[in-house]
């Protein structure tokens, strides 16, 4: 069975605002990989890292979401919960099957 990880509360040296910043940031990395696209994306602070959740899309084969965020302050260990679709298409608007009918 996975180890289940809560988020953290801020402890007296971290406000608001620096957990803010560190989500910031770690999406800013993530936008900035050519070839990614964050769908969605929650950051959750743990002791010494942060645990990623949410859905991205990956145009490349050798796309390391890890790499691209590790150099960030306050990231040390990253737990990696994000769903992952490779190489997939554009999301279009739904167009009703006909034979349906």
């Amino acid at each position: 069975m996975p180890a289940l990880f809560f988020p953290r509360s801020l402890d007296a040296n971290e406000t608001e605002s620096d957990a803010r910043q560190l989500e910031a940031s770690i999406r800013r990395a993530l936008l900035a990989e050519d070839g990614l696209e964050v769908a969605s994306l929650a950051v959750r602070r743990l002791p010494n890292g942060v645990c990623l959740e949410g859905v991205i899309r990956v145009h490349s084969d050798d796309m390391d979401v890890c790499r691209a965020i590790r150099q960030i302050d306050g990231v040390g260990k990253i737990v990696n919960h994000l769903v992952v679709c490779w190489n997939c298409p554009d999301p279009g608007p739904a167009a009703p099957d006909e034979t349906m009918f």
